[in-house]
């Protein structure tokens, strides 16, 4: 993924190594305490070695101020992705993150409808990237999949990254319609989410902070200071960077 960022953005520079020391180090000096790992499949035959690898760095760093949450992925054209999700959450992994253009499908794939009823069942949050484009970005017409899976799938807990970013005023405005559709803010590499202080006041229950790391233009410092920029509520403020992904993954 890297060597593919390396390509696309040409002469721009991510915000961070891959080394998995300096990215936690300096996290914990942004004042970061806990990380999702999010893996992705692009490919069928390939999920069970992810998520196995997520949960071998969880285990690896396990001593470290920052906390490592293992998320876990399937494919939808692999044999038995509920089981696969079943493997990954019994070996410790607490949420699943699908990537519709990596993995090139939809969420409303028949592939994923047992997946995400399971995902549901076990309290499990699901993380989508919805749109196709190589920016990142997504267009408004992306969001109707999603949209018909939150809807097939209301015990089900989704978070739609980047807020659909490009097509932010219709993710806000899905988010009003469905209860159980939850945005995090990690910027589309260079591109910031364009959060409004209304809008986060409105959803501070419902938006989660993120950085994107190691995948990203910009530190987590810079992003913590941009939302503090919006003069928002201290509970509002706080529940975005702490208590909402708290509630959804509680520590054990």
């Amino acid at each position: 993924m890297r060597g593919f960022f390396d390509q696309y953005l040409l002469e721009q520079k991510l915000a961070y190594s891959l080394d998995y020391d300096d990215l936690l180090t300096r996290h914990a000096a942004e004042g970061v305490t806990t990380i999702w790992n999010l893996p992705y499949a692009h490919k069928p035959g390939m999920a069970t070695t992810l998520n196995a690898s997520m949960l071998e760095v969880a285990h690896a760093y396990s001593d470290h101020p920052v906390r490592i949450v293992s998320g876990c992925t399937v494919h939808p054209l692999d044999d038995d992705p509920v089981e696969d999700l079943d493997s990954a959450v019994e070996a410790g992994a607490r949420l699943l993150k699908l990537h519709c253009s990596v993995g090139e499908y939809e969420l409303t794939d028949p592939g994923l409808a047992a997946v995400l009823n399971r995902a549901g069942e076990l309290g499990i949050p699901v993380t989508v990237h919805a749109g196709h484009a190589v920016s990142g970005h997504t267009d408004t017409d992306e969001l109707i999949p999603i949209a018909e899976a939150v809807t097939a799938h209301p015990e089900t807990t989704f978070i739609l990254a980047h807020c659909g970013h490009n097509a932010y005023e219709a993710a806000i405005a899905m988010m009003g319609r469905h209860r159980n559709l939850y945005s995090d803010l990690a910027p589309v590499i260079f591109d910031p989410v364009p959060l409004t202080a209304a809008d986060a006041e409105r959803f501070s229950d419902r938006l989660l902070f993120g950085t994107d790391a190691p995948n990203t233009g910009s530190t987590g410092a810079v992003q913590l200071e941009t939302l503090k920029g919006l003069g928002l509520s201290d509970a509002t403020y706080h529940a975005i960077t702490v208590g909402n992904a708290e509630q959804l993954i509680p520590a054990h």
